[in-house]
């Protein structure tokens, strides 16, 4: 399905979820095999010498309010200084109970520690899970963090399968599965007053298949990690079932079949109409780039504006055919590191009066770049579900394209019939080769595309991870075109391109970014 899908033009972007689900077990009421109970979390050993601790304590001892001891958990708890989140909390913890007896009658809510949280309502535990900190996180949970979304409806169990964590996520599976047995046995556990014995909040299971407010679950970030434990982990938690996978929701979390339309098809509107929900990006392809600030003179660089919209069936986005793929809908690193390098100077003069098509194209976050930053004679962006092609549109008109040089369209890479009548000078594509087959179909369509006498054919992969890329790479070269470039992308390609400039934001949409080495490619007919 993943070759297929991108075969026709949309891309693969991760394998896709229906093709290992957990399988059903149609034996009737067979003995299931002995699982080993899942364990509470306790906490890791010291790291440090016991000195060295005891002088942890006094640094923690000497922060001056909870704000500051908040703040410097957060940031031990990012570079996993765990032994420095161990002292915070022990001396913290003790306050915070203080401060609970302190302000009960005042009926004011003092936070915990351990759950401090930024701006962006991000917690320790999601520093330390995004980060890979396994001992963190089981200190963390050993002290009963909560398990919460941040403003961008992100869990720390979204952020540690989107880094392909395993550990962390295995972790986190396991203390909370636990955690809500616990509390699940303790619910009939009752005082002769009536009163629970359990002074605990209730306890919820976590689920794999809870989506962030751009549709992506933990299940579809750690299939984008491409990390085979962090998958083996979440696919066979207990709310990954098979039914779930496929429809994508619970009908049981949503009021009726209207709303759970609603909620698959990523609209949600009033009176009757409905709505596209989902987020502006306004990137700044230039910003920190020293080549471009030099030779414009400008602060006020030209921004792309691009609406990103929840992956339709987040859980299942390939669907069963090529043309229901709607992984285009989300924005992916590649095309940002793409769009950075057809936004520097040398490459908007290169473009300029040229005519260029994107394939795969997504958000259309490259043509648009070159549009913006370019001169070129057309940009033709092209994909193939109707769902991202509609979001194509719109980010056209965005930008404020409103003649015909810029278009969107859709090509159905296996098909010729669909290719434009003309013969294009550049080709380009972001990260669109997942699985061998579709080496020879990506060249049929490149050879197809290009200007037999001088057209170019650009891409970005990460460096590896990509199966098929090495024998597409070595397709290239030796039949018909000559690689000119073959090069890691530079640090500045990976820098936050927000115009807002806000690290944690960033971080927050695109955290394979910065950690990611990325290659540009460029093919040229010889």
């Amino acid at each position: 399905a993943a070759a297929a899908a991108a075969a026709n033009g949309n891309g693969g972007k991760s394998s896709n979820p229906k093709k290992n689900p957990k399988p059903k077990n149609k034996q009737p009421k067979q003995q299931p095999k002995q699982q080993p109970p899942k364990q509470l979390a306790n906490d890791p050993p010291l790291e440090c010498t016991k000195a060295d601790f005891n002088a942890l304590l006094e640094d923690a001892a000497g922060l001056a309010n909870f704000e500051e001891a908040a703040t410097e958990l957060l940031d031990c708890a990012r570079y996993g200084e765990v032994d420095a989140c161990r002292a915070i909390l022990d001396v913290w913890s003790n306050k915070d109970k203080v401060n609970k007896e302190d302000d009960a009658t005042n009926n004011k809510q003092q936070p915990i520690i351990v759950d401090a949280n930024d701006a962006s309502q991000t917690t320790p535990l999601h520093k330390a899970c995004a980060n890979g900190h396994t001992s963190t996180v089981q200190l963390f949970l050993s002290r009963r963090a909560i398990h919460v979304q941040n403003d961008s409806g992100n869990t720390p169990l979204h952020w540690a399968a989107g880094a392909g964590h395993a550990g962390c996520v295995k972790l986190l599976l396991d203390h909370y599965d636990a955690l809500f047995l616990q509390n699940k046995n303790k619910d009939n556990s009752k005082d002769s007053s009536g009163k629970d014995n359990n002074d605990s909040d209730s306890i919820e299971q976590l689920d794999v298949l809870l989506k962030n407010k751009f549709g992506r679950s933990a299940l579809t970030e750690g299939f984008t990690s491409g990390d085979t434990k962090t998958v083996e982990h979440l696919l066979n938690h207990d709310s990954a079932e098979e039914e779930k996978l496929i429809g994508g929701l619970d009908k049981e979390d949503v009021k009726d079949e209207k709303e759970a339309n609603d909620v698959a098809t990523g609209t949600m509107g009033g009176d009757g109409k409905k709505e596209k929900k989902g987020i502006v990006h306004e990137f700044d392809f230039l910003r920190g780039n020293v080549e471009a600030e030099i030779e414009n003179g400008d602060d006020d660089s030209p921004l792309v504006l691009i609406r990103e919209l929840p992956i339709t069936h987040a859980d299942n986005p390939f669907g069963q055919a090529a043309i229901e793929d709607t992984t285009g809908l989300g924005i992916w690193c590649a095309s940002l590191v793409m769009s950075r390098w057809l936004a520097s100077p040398s490459m908007t003069k290169r473009m300029h009066s040229k005519s260029i098509l994107e394939l795969g194209a997504g958000c259309g976050i490259p043509a648009l770049s070159a549009a913006v930053y370019g001169s070129p004679n057309s940009v033709t962006i092209t994909d193939l579900n109707p769902e991202t092609i509609d979001n194509l549109r719109y980010n056209i008109e965005l930008n404020k394209f409103g003649d015909s040089v810029t278009t969107a369209s859709s090509i159905d890479w296996g098909d010729e019939a669909t290719y434009p009548s003309h013969k294009l000078d550049y080709v380009i594509c972001s990260d669109c080769i997942y699985q061998k087959d579709i080496v020879p179909l990506l060249k049929k369509v490149v050879t197809g595309l290009l200007d037999p006498n001088h057209g170019s054919f650009l891409y970005v992969a990460p460096e590896g991870g990509r199966d098929g890329l090495p024998e597409f790479i070595a397709a290239m070269k030796i039949e018909g075109f000559e690689c000119v470039k073959e090069d890691i992308a530079p640090d500045g390609y990976r820098e936050n391109p927000l115009k807002s400039g806000d690290e944690e934001d960033c971080f927050l949409h695109f955290h394979e970014l910065a950690s990611t080495v990325y290659v540009l490619y460029e093919f040229r007919r010889r």
